[in-house]
């Protein structure tokens, strides 16, 4: 077994593939992640790990925190110097591959603690094979993009490691997202795709130097993580091209593909109906690692249980409200944090927004809480009265139960895991720490 440390370069491009044509089992961890009381093992018992194949921050950080002892490590190995001895390539054709397990990746946790998720070769192919059927345009030798998603995730290991070792398109990997330079390596590569976070969109149609920069090769636009307005698609093609493609892309580490149905009852869902989403189909994981409990909860009848809510319209999409554990609940009522976020970013002056719901001990109810960073264009003298009109611009445009009011907070940055996601645990310690220093606006 070999884990697998990914730091951002083209070393991994070279390594999984090879790893996983050997029968090398990987785990897909983020380098930054690395120390004694946030390691794997730790969480899931595993000791009999012979090889660590890493990057130069990820030995480093091993060798800080002691866990080359610690975990009784044969021997570390810089990925960028390691030597090649010829294997004879695995034979998945003699076994069920569907029970192979070919790597591990964690959740996203971005509401609670990741699990390790393990997935088969048969998962890894049929992702493979699904995203090239469905969008041949854009998963072509000829595409062109810098890449930014981490290599530790599913979305980057599928996207910027795999695919690109399958298909042939040309994928340049930034060690860590940055907006103005991600965006100009773009411009100069003449990149087709881009890969945006519905942040990065929403900030990208309210900054006055994208006029600037030559983004006209660009084809396709994928947004993941969460929903997009409108108005950012309608800007988006008036930054690029009318005829560029908007993707907002929808997927989770235990698979990437979906099949929905109503979980009650197995009848198809009525238009406007809103319910929870489960899918089956060859690219859902195998299971939780040694976690039982996690996994026998996530699949009822064989169907996958996402946690996601979902609502029908009358041509038969589907649409996400939200996550059903991120609902706050006020009232009675259920609010979806999106929705909330949504009405924020639509504010010309958001450039990012955040919802969480708090629990208040005067009424033990839980109320909604906001936090947003506003374009650099305001300046600091009119910040306050800019937080004092989008209060205002907020309850005029939601229901009285859904208002803000838990409170609305001024940040520089909300907190991302690597891929860009929101991280929604985050949140409550960040509010719990403003509203302490009576930081209300």
């Amino acid at each position: 077994m070999a884990d697998l440390r990914i730091y951002h370069s083209p070393y991994p491009n070279i390594k999984v593939p090879t790893n996983l044509s050997v029968s090398q089992f990987l785990i897909q961890t983020n380098p930054d992640d690395v120390s004694p009381e946030k390691i794997i093992w730790q969480d899931f018992g595993d000791k009999d790990q012979k090889v660590t194949f890493a990057g130069l921050r990820s030995n480093a950080a091993f060798d800080a925190a002691g866990l080359r002892e610690m975990l009784g490590l044969e021997y570390l190995c810089d990925i960028r110097n390691a030597t090649v001895s010829p294997l004879y390539p695995f034979d998945i054709s003699k076994g069920d591959n569907t029970k192979i397990p070919a790597g591990m990746c964690f959740s996203s946790g971005t509401s609670g603690k990741p699990k390790a998720v393990d997935l088969s070769h048969h998962n890894l192919i049929a992702q493979l094979l699904s995203v090239r059927a469905r969008n041949p345009f854009t998963h072509t030798s000829t595409s062109r993009e810098p890449f930014f998603p981490s290599f530790a995730h599913i979305y980057g290991i599928v996207s910027g490691v795999l695919a690109p070792a399958w298909i042939g398109n040309y994928v340049q990997p930034m060690a860590r997202f940055e907006y103005r330079p991600y965006l100009q390596r773009a411009a100069e590569l003449k990149a087709n795709i881009l890969r945006l976070v519905p942040a990065t969109a929403v900030r990208m149609t309210k900054d006055p130097e994208i006029k600037n920069l030559d983004l006209s090769a660009v084809h396709t636009v994928m947004c993941p993580g969460s929903p997009l307005s409108t108005d950012t698609v309608v800007a988006l093609h008036q930054i690029l091209s009318p005829e560029a493609t908007v993707l907002n892309g929808y997927g989770m580490s235990e698979a990437t593909v979906t099949l929905l149905r109503n979980t009650r009852g197995g009848q198809r869902v009525p238009a406007s109906g809103s319910q929870l989403r489960a899918w089956r189909g060859p690219s859902v994981y195998m299971e939780y690692k040694n976690n039982e409990a996690e996994t026998a909860a996530a699949f009822r009848g064989g169907w996958m249980c996402t946690g996601d809510i979902v609502h029908v319209d009358q041509d038969g999409y589907f649409w996400l409200t939200g996550r059903k554990k991120e609902l706050i609940k006020y009232k009675s009522h259920q609010i979806a944090p999106a929705e909330l976020e949504a009405v924020l970013l639509s504010h010309p002056s958001v450039t990012d927004a955040g919802v969480y719901g708090v629990r208040d001990e005067a009424t033990q109810e839980e109320l909604p809480v906001g936090f947003v960073s506003l374009s650099t264009a305001i300046s600091n003298r009119d910040r306050s009265q800019t937080m004092e009109r989008l209060s205002v611009f907020m309850d005029a445009r939601v229901s009285s139960y859904k208002r803000l009011r838990g409170g609305l907070f001024l940040v520089e940055s909300l907190p991302k895991n690597s891929s860009g996601k929101l991280l929604r645990r985050e949140l409550v310690r960040l509010a719990e720490r403003l509203r302490s220093s009576r930081a209300r606006i």
